[in-house]
C-alpha cells in the first residue's frame, strides 16, 4: 500500500497545505506519488477530487489504484473528476480544443477555465477539494511557454487561496532541465518534494530518493520548518520507504 510513502510526505493529514509542489528529477518516475495521493484522497468522506491527466490518461491511473487497492471507477462523477487531456487528442487528434486556439485562448488559459469550471460546480458540496496535475512538463511539449506554465500556477495558487481545503498539487517532471520554472513554482506553496537519483547509481533495493521540505508561513515571513530525506523503492504492489543508510546505501 501507500501509506508508509505518505506518512514521510505528510500526505496523510485530512486537510492538506493549499498548494504542494513536486519536483521530479531527469532518469526517476515520480508518477507513484500521484496515485497515492489520489487513492488516499478518494477515501477521505466527502472530499473531492479532480485529476488533470498530462502525463498519463486515466486508464493509467485505474490500473495503478487497482495494484494500491483501490478502484477509481467506483468515485469518478461522483467524489473523482477527471480532466483527460491525452485521451482527448489521442481520439479528436488535430480537432481537440487543447490543439486548437479557442477564442483566442492559449492552452494554459483554456486548463485553468476548465479547473475553475469543476472546482466552482463541485466544491461547495464537498469537504474538502484536491487538485492533481500529474505532470506540468508536457505542457512544454504541447507549445506553452515558459512564462505560460508560470502563470498557469500562479493562478492556480491563487485559486487555492480564494477557497478554505482547497489543495493543488503539481509535479514537474526533468525538473533539473527546467530549474528556473521549478523553482519559481515551488516558492508559490509549503510543501516541495523532490524526487532525486541515488548519487551512488542504480540499486536493486532502491528507486531513489524524496527530499521532503516543508515552510511555516508567519505574516510576512516564511521560514523553513522541516527538510527530512527518505529513500523509496516502488513494488508492484505498494510503496516501501527506508531511512538513508538503513540498508546500506549512500545517497
Amino acid at each position: 500500500m501507500a501509506t508508509s510513502v505518505l506518512l514521510a510526505c505528510g500526505l496523510n493529514e485530512q486537510k492538506l497545505p493549499g498548494f504542494i509542489h513536486i519536483s521530479e528529477e531527469s532518469n526517476v518516475d515520480g508518477s507513484f506519488l500521484i496515485s497515492c495521493v489520489l487513492g488516499q484522497r478518494l477515501r477521505i468522506s466527502n472530499a473531492g477530487t479532480l485529476l488533470v491527466c498530462l502525463q498519463h490518461h486515466y486508464q493509467h491511473y485505474f490500473n495503478a489504484g487497482m495494484r494500491l487497492g483501490y478502484n477509481t471507477n467506483i468515485f469518478q462523477g461522483k467524489t473523482l473528476g477527471v480532466i483527460d487531456v491525452l485521451s482527448d487528442m489521442a481520439g479528436e487528434g488535430l480537432a481537440s480544443k487543447w490543439l486548437t486556439n479557442t477564442e483566442g485562448q492559449t492552452l494554459t488559459e483554456q486548463l485553468v477555465e476548465d479547473i475553475r469550471a469543476q472546482v466552482e460546480s463541485n466544491y461547495a458540496n464537498r469537504n474538502s477539494y484536491t487538485v492533481l496535475i500529474d505532470n506540468l512538463s508536457i505542457l512544454f511539449n504541447l507549445g506553452a511557454s515558459k512564462l505560460q506554465v508560470q502563470q498557469f500556477c500562479q493562478d492556480l495558487a491563487a485559486l487555492a487561496k480564494e477557497r478554505e481545503n482547497l489543495t493543488v498539487i503539481t509535479k514537474l517532471s526533468n525538473s533539473d532541465i527546467y530549474q528556473l520554472t521549478d523553482n519559481n513554482v515551488a516558492k508559490l506553496g509549503q510543501v516541495r518534494i523532490q524526487v532525486l537519483r541515488l548519487k551512488s547509481g542504480v540499486f536493486r533495493e532502491v528507486d531513489g530518493k524524496l527530499l521532503i521540505e516543508r515552510v511555516l508561513d508567519e505574516g510576512n515571513y516564511a521560514c523553513e520548518e522541516t527538510r527530512k530525506e527518505v529513500l523509496y523503492k516502488v513494488n508492484d504492489r505498494n510503496v516501501k520507504v527506508f531511512a538513508p543508510g538503513e540498508i546500506g546505501v549512500k545517497v
